[in-house]
């Protein structure tokens, strides 16, 4: 959805991605307070079995009033902070890691334009549409490494290579080892298909368009003369204390990029307990049993009025396989997890497609819309999705490529010229070509009260 918001660029709006005490307590209470009140009450029993062989016997006033009292300090100790070591230092010092009182827009456009309630939504970032993204920030974007580049994998603090070929990898994060005060979570990652690394392939596609899009998020002008911090860096070179000090982007699905499992999965379990009216739009994650599970052979999406945009699809929600929709990605933004644990204000952004293509096509989408939205002050894009409320938009997008570019070839023994193709906008290309280079990218874009309808960006 591109829309006037009325928004000003200043510099001067404060970056503040704290969920509001009221909604914390509210979330907690919801998350947590049948099993205090579980708890309360089988403690409150054992109390009276007690006092019954004792023969005393109170009131049935006094053990409710134990009931609620027991229920009530449970709730308190349930939510006391997690014990985690000493906090990562910056890097570059103090000012190379904003404060959740930094500088940004984000706050900003979501209490201005896209107003999504705070019993609604708890992430500011979600629900500040994309142009949240915009300087100040400090982004870092995350590559693939391919397995080659890491000879000495043991070396590594979380498991970024398949620990059997073949099979789904069970992955273990405990934040709280790097200072970082999160639960831990699990989850698992699916492999690549085909003839290639069982562990990792470095998609090169994926990185035609990475130079204009680090220019539109600003990443090309250093915080200060003296920041020599790297705009890029291969999956193997970041760790959680890196990511929790900058704007992260993870470019590639989770099959193939550990940090977008590892990144995202924090974030779904926001969303998951208490569960939110309002859903994640995007994700490749898909409910496991017994864990979720990460792949990117299909994308799942959620977004009001898909029925009348997309084949084979239902009302709201539909898997996006890529025998299918081979050219279409995903953009997603949401609050950096790492970060807000340690009461820091930066996003995260989830850039991922079904194929190479899609990725490629995704990143020439947003460096449009970054380019768009700095030379409009007023201008945002965001997605809706469905919510008990009505559709409420969010900081995400769905693309598609339209047109390549095809590179000169040889087929049937005569060569093919270099020329521009269009792509049909489901189903495989029967003349596709690995050296196609995205030329023409599509969103699906939200008006005010409209049905949603594909633009070119």
């Amino acid at each position: 959805m591109d829309v006037k918001s009325g928004v000003g660029a200043a510099s001067g709006d404060t970056r503040d991605y704290r969920t509001p005490r009221r909604l914390r307590v509210r979330r907690h209470v919801r998350a947590h307070g049948t099993r205090a009140v579980l708890l309360g009450t089988t403690g409150t029993g054992v109390l009276a079995g007690f006092l019954s062989a004792s023969d005393y016997t109170w009131p049935l006033l006094a053990y409710l009033g134990v009931v609620a009292a027991s229920s009530a300090l449970i709730l308190v100790a349930i939510g006391l902070p997690t014990r985690a070591g000493p906090a990562p230092a910056p890097a570059n010092g103090p000012a190379s890691s904003r404060t959740v009182r930094t500088v940004s827009r984000a706050a900003s456009v979501a209490s201005t334009f896209l107003r999504p309630g705070p019993d609604e939504l708890h992430d500011p970032v979600y629900g500040a549409g994309l142009r949240a993204l915009l300087p100040p920030s400090r982004p870092l974007l995350v590559i693939s490494s391919n397995r080659r580049d890491v000879g000495r994998d043991h070396e590594l603090p979380l498991p970024l290579f398949a620990a059997t070929p073949g099979r789904p990898t069970c992955v273990d994060v405990d934040p709280r080892e790097f200072g970082i005060p999160l639960r831990p979570y699990s989850f698992e990652r699916e492999q690549p298909e085909g003839g290639q690394d069982v562990d990792h392939t470095l998609a090169v596609k994926d990185l035609v368009f990475m130079p204009e899009l680090a220019a539109a998020l600003g990443g090309g002008v250093p915080d200060r003369p003296t920041d020599d911090a790297p705009v890029m860096l291969p999956e193997h070179c970041v760790d959680p204390q890196l990511l929790a000090e900058r704007d992260v982007v993870v470019i590639g699905g989770p099959d193939t990029n550990f940090w977008h499992g590892a990144l995202f999965e924090p974030v779904a379990r926001e969303f998951a307990v208490p569960r939110s009216p309002v859903p994640l739009a995007l994700q490749l994650r898909s409910g496991g049993s017994p864990l979720p599970s990460y792949g990117s052979r299909s994308m799942g999406v959620r977004l009001a009025g898909l029925g009348d945009v997309l084949p084979h699809s239902r009302d709201d929600e539909t898997d996006l396989d890529e025998r299918l929709f081979p050219t279409y990605g995903m953009a997603l933004a949401a609050r950096n997890p790492y970060a807000a644990a340690l009461g820091r204000a930066h996003w995260v952004l989830f850039v991922a497609g079904t194929r190479s293509l899609g990725t490629s096509g995704v990143l020439l989408g947003l460096t449009r819309m970054l380019r768009a939205m700095r030379a409009d002050d007023g201008l945002n894009f965001a997605s809706h999705v469905p919510s008990a409320a009505g559709p409420v938009p969010v900081s995400a997008a769905l693309f598609r490529v339209g047109e390549v570019q095809q590179p000169l070839l040889r087929r049937g023994g005569e060569l093919t010229p270099r020329q521009v193709r269009a792509l049909p906008p489901s189903g495989l290309d029967p003349q596709y070509s690995d050296g196609y280079v995205p030329t023409v990218v599509e969103y699906l874009s939200y008006g005010d009260g409209s049905p949603p309808t594909w633009r070119v960006v």
